[in-house]
């Protein structure tokens, strides 16, 4: 091998190393940026790290699976419709985030806001539909039976907790996790927000997150 053949080699692997490093210290910059300006989201994910696989059912009684979220921004909440509290106000802020983001910052992506029911016993399709349409035109209803519905909370770091209140068989609460993620267009999952919610804080941190999306 020749001395100018090896110094070539030399300089192109100098030049793969630098590209390296320098594509390391743009990310690392650009995911130590975003969490400088994030102002209720708890945690940042790679956006390349995509949501874990599942078989769900809609509230149409159409199948719901990761392509469905292909091209657009949604937020999943977790939860059932007999709850009493956390379910309706969580899903009403995010309704009114999501309708902010529409009409006063003129979102032209598509955002939706997926809500999960913890409780498939109950929450048949017609429950649903009725539920989510309630609050927003841009929100759905989806569940599956227990043997595809608890490896996925599960996967989502979700707990959902049957709390019996008397004899009855349907006379239960579910105890369950009150965060919502944030899943980019490309299905990769970008942010969780703890509870409590508030439109001004999911707003602002998603205005934050779409700008450093690619």
């Amino acid at each position: 091998m020749s001395s100018t053949y090896k110094v070539l080699l030399a300089i192109i692997a100098i030049g793969i190393s630098l590209s390296i490093g320098i594509a390391a210290y743009i990310y690392n910059s650009t995911e130590a940026d975003i969490r400088t300006k994030l102002v209720d989201a708890t945690y940042l994910y790679d956006q390349n790290t995509a949501i874990s696989n599942f078989e769900l059912t809609d509230h149409h009684g159409l199948p719901f699976t990761p392509a469905q979220l292909n091209g657009q921004w949604t937020f999943w909440f977790f939860g059932f419709t007999h709850c009493p509290d956390i379910c309706p106000i969580t899903l009403g802020v995010l309704s009114s985030a999501v309708e902010t983001l529409k009409t006063k910052h003129n979102i032209k992506d598509k955002v939706s806001i997926i809500f999960v029911s913890v409780d498939p016993e109950r929450d048949n399709k017609d429950k649903l539909k009725s539920y989510v349409n309630a609050f927003s035109e841009h929100a759905v209803g989806v569940t599956a039976s227990d043997d595809k519905l608890f490896p996925f909370l599960k996967n989502m770091g979700i707990i959902a907790t049957k709390q019996k209140l008397s004899d009855s068989q349907s006379d239960y609460l579910v105890d369950h996790s009150s965060s919502v993620y944030l899943i980019a267009p490309n299905t990769g999952i970008s942010a969780l927000f703890g509870a409590p919610h508030t439109v001004n804080n999911l707003v602002k941190d998603f205005l934050t997150i779409q700008k450093y999306y690619q």
